[in-house]
C-alpha cells in the first residue's frame, strides 16, 4: 500500500501486508468475473480518478453489495471500511479479516479507527467509505460528517461516488436476473474548508456532507432518486390482530417497531447476523404466532438493545426513534402476556404510507 513506509515495519508487519495485498488481488479478481457474470455492470467517469492523495472516495450505500465494488473498480492500494460494531457473515466475516479492512465500531466514540483512517490519508494514501454510515433505508440528507471531518483534517480531496441499483441486488444476483448496476465517479470535489468558529463547526460539517451527497444524487438512476426522495415521506404503523377477539387497552400505533420491521437492511443485523428469535417480525409478519412466541421477540430485542447491540438504534435512527422503538417493545410485552392469559394468538402487521411532500 502506498500510504505505507515500510521501513518503519519490523518483518512480521510487511509479511502481513504483503499477504493482505496478494488476498487482494485475489479477491479483485473473482470481484470482476463474479460482476460480469452476474450483473450489467457500468463504470463511468474513470476519469475523475485522482492519481496522487490523499483522497476520499465516498459512495452512496444501499447494499453490502457496494463494497464489492469499491473493492473491485477504486485504486488497488485503496484503503476501505467496514462495519465493526457487529458479527458479520461469512464469507464477508473471513474477507474482512484478511485484506486489511478498517473496522469501524459506528454508534461509538472509536478514536483507534479513526487515527487509522487520518493515518492513510496524512501520508498521501487513498480511503474508500460510505458517507451515509451503513446501508439502512434513509433519505439524502440522513448522512453522517465523518467523510467531511477526515477532509477537513487532512485536507483530502473528495470524490463521489454513486452507486445505482445495487438496493436488494444481491437476491436478484442469486436468481440469475443479472441486474444492471451502474457506478459513476463524480468530479472531485476540493478539501472541505472550515470557518474555525467552534459555534458553527459542526453544521459546517453536515452542510459540507449534504453537498456531497447531493453531487451523488444527481448522478444515481432515477429508481434510486426516488428511493431517496420517498424515505423521508414514509409513514409506519403496527396493527395488531387477535384470536379470538380480545379486549386491549393500549395507546400505542406501534410506530417505531412498524418502521424496524419494514426496513430490511436495518432489520437484518438483528435476525440474519444475531440470529434473534424474531419470527413474528420476519417469516410470519402478517401471520398469526402465538402470544409467547411474541413475548420471546419482544424481549430479545430489548435485550440486544440493552447489550450487543446498545447504540444501535440512536445511531441509525436518533434517539427520539430509539425510545420510540423500545417503548413499543415494552407495550408488546405487556400486550403478549395479556395475550397468552386468554390464550389468544397475536398477528403483527405494517401499514405504511407516503405523507403529503
Amino acid at each position: 500500500m502506498g500510504w505505507i513506509n515500510e521501513a518503519e515495519l519490523s518483518e512480521e508487519e510487511r509479511r502481513k501486508i504483503r499477504r493482505q495485498m496478494r488476498n487482494r488481488a485475489i479477491l479483485r479478481w473473482f470481484g470482476h468475473l463474479a460482476g460480469r457474470l452476474l450483473t450489467r455492470i457500468e463504470v463511468t467517469g474513470k476519469e475523475n480518478i485522482p492519481t496522487e492523495g490523499p483522497v476520499i472516495f465516498a459512495a452512496n450505500h444501499l447494499s453490502t453489495y457496494d463494497a464489492v465494488l469499491m473493492l473491485v473498480h477504486l485504486p488497488p492500494q485503496t484503503q476501505i471500511l467496514g462495519p465493526g460494531d457487529f458479527k458479520l457473515l461469512w464469507p464477508a466475516n473471513i474477507i474482512v479479516e484478511n485484506i486489511g479492512i478498517i473496522m469501524v465500531k459506528r454508534g461509538a466514540v472509536d478514536r483507534h479507527s479513526m487515527r487509522e483512517m487520518e493515518k492513510v490519508l496524512k501520508n498521501g494514501g487513498f480511503l474508500g467509505l460510505f458517507p451515509e454510515g451503513g446501508t439502512w433505508e434513509k433519505g439524502l440528507e440522513d448522512v453522517k460528517s465523518g467523510a467531511a471531518y477526515l477532509s477537513a483534517t487532512t485536507g483530502a480531496t473528495i470524490v463521489p461516488i454513486a452507486l445505482g441499483n445495487t438496493y436488494q441486488v444481491w437476491s436478484k444476483m442469486f436468481r440469475l436476473k443479472r441486474p444492471k448496476v451502474t457506478m459513476h465517479f463524480c468530479e472531485p470535489m476540493p478539501p472541505v474548508q472550515l470557518s474555525g468558529d467552534r459555534k458553527t463547526r459542526q453544521q459546517e460539517l453536515q452542510d459540507a456532507s449534504v453537498e456531497l451527497m447531493k453531487r451523488i444524487f444527481e448522478h444515481l438512476p432515477p429508481s434510486d432518486q426516488k428511493f431517496y426522495l420517498e424515505m423521508p415521506r414514509r409513514r409506519y404503523r403496527g396493527i395488531l390482530t387477535f384470536e379470538p377477539s380480545i379486549a386491549l387497552d393500549t395507546t400505542s400505533d406501534f410506530s417505531g417497531i412498524a418502521e424496524l420491521v419494514s426496513k430490511p437492511n436495518l432489520f437484518s443485523p438483528l435476525h440474519r447476523n444475531a440470529k434473534l428469535p424474531l419470527k413474528p417480525f420476519t417469516s410470519h409478519l402478517g401471520r398469526f404466532v402465538t402470544a409467547e412466541e411474541l413475548d420471546v421477540a419482544a424481549r430479545s430485542l430489548l435485550t440486544a438493545f440493552e447489550n450487543d447491540f446498545k447504540g444501535f438504534l440512536e445511531y441509525r435512527l436518533g434517539e427520539e426513534k430509539e425510545q420510540r422503538i423500545l417503548g413499543d417493545l415494552k407495550e408488546l410485552v405487556s400486550v403478549a402476556q395479556h395475550a397468552a392469559k386468554e390464550s389468544a394468538k397475536v398477528k403483527f402487521d405494517v401499514q405504511m404510507w407516503l405523507a403529503e411532500g
